[in-house]
Parts: C-alpha cells; sequence; structure tokens
C-alpha cells in the first residue's frame, strides 16, 4: 500500500512540473479545423485518444478471441455428439456392417 501511495505521489508530482512548464499555446490543425491550446491540454487529450483506443482494440480482441473459442468448444460438442454410436461398437469390438 505504501508503495502504490509512493508512486502515486511521484506521478502526481511530475505531472505538475510537466504543467507549470508547458503552459505555452500551440495551434493544432487537422484537416480543415484549426485551434490555439495549451500543449498540456494537447497532451492529455492525446494520452486519452490512446488510452481510449487501446481499451477498445483489446476489447475486440478478447471479444473475436473468446468468439472464436466458443465456436471451436461448440464444433467439438457436435462432433462428440455425432459419434458416440460409432466408438460404442469400436470399444467393444463388435463390427457393424452397413
Amino acid at each position: 500500500m505504501k508503495t502504490k501511495l509512493g508512486i502515486s505521489i511521484v506521478l502526481a508530482l511530475l505531472s505538475f512540473i510537466f504543467i507549470t512548464q508547458n503552459t505555452e499555446t500551440v495551434k493544432v490543425a487537422f484537416l480543415a479545423w484549426s485551434v490555439d491550446m495549451s500543449l498540456v491540454l494537447l497532451v492529455f487529450i492525446m494520452l486519452g485518444a490512446g488510452i481510449i483506443i487501446g481499451w477498445s482494440s483489446s476489447s475486440y480482441l478478447r471479444f473475436a478471441r473468446n468468439r472464436k473459442r466458443a465456436m471451436v468448444h461448440d464444433n467439438a460438442q457436435t462432433t462428440e455428439v455425432a459419434m458416440p454410436e460409432d466408438t460404442d461398437s469400436t470399444i467393444h469390438g463388435e463390427k457393424r456392417s452397413t
């Protein structure tokens, strides 16, 4: 618990130093849109966008992986349901004639 508190205090201090040293205004242009904003605000907006993109892609990849596992599991269950009749006869040494 003390380690987390220490790390949080250090990160808060570093953030405060960053904010106080980067107060100048920068011009941001994107396509036909442009705006003047604080450099700190721009960095925090980009950080937030990166967090959202990372979370979204991670969630999508986890969803796709779980969907694939479910499909494989469903196919395996379908195969097991169809096969017990054949496997029982081979286990007991009986041959089925068709």
